[in-house]
């Protein structure tokens, strides 16, 4: 039976599941492998403008994903934007950066917000996490 989280460490682990991170963080990373298979085109290629723009797209869904899962949890848009961090070189070498570039910033700012508003969700009583006293099995 769910319940509210008892003590500070039932909390933390309740605000900070992993899981509704999971399709944000693989759409970023297939946007990551594409943007290094299209590094390399030179940038006046039509190729490269495709690629920019396909590159920027997914930055932009992988973002929103990891907004919407904010909403259960801190861990997306943290995951989000330690992977967009950790990845920023290899999104700025795509031809076009100045657009991947925007995109990268607004959605480390939309996931930065996102974190303040969960913060403030789980603080005002809005959100209650729940964890389970018992184990299924089927």
């Amino acid at each position: 039976m769910p319940r509210a989280p008892a003590t500070l460490l039932e909390s933390a682990i309740a605000n900070c599941r992993p899981q509704p991170a999971i399709p944000a963080v693989l759409v970023l990373l297939f946007t990551l492998m594409f943007a290094g298979a299209s590094g390399g085109a030179p940038s006046g290629a039509d190729s490269a403008t495709a690629g920019t723009w396909i590159v920027t797209a997914g930055v932009v869904v992988s973002c929103g994903l990891a907004v919407a899962a904010g909403f259960c949890s801190y861990f997306p848009p943290l995951a989000w934007i330690a992977v967009a961090f950790l990845s920023r070189g290899l999104l700025f070498a795509v031809p076009g950066r100045p657009v991947v570039t925007v995109a990268l910033a607004a959605g480390t700012a939309a996931a930065a917000a996102m974190l303040l508003v969960q913060f403030w969700r789980v603080r005002t009583g809005k959100f209650v996490p729940t964890v389970s006293d018992s184990v299924e099995t089927e």
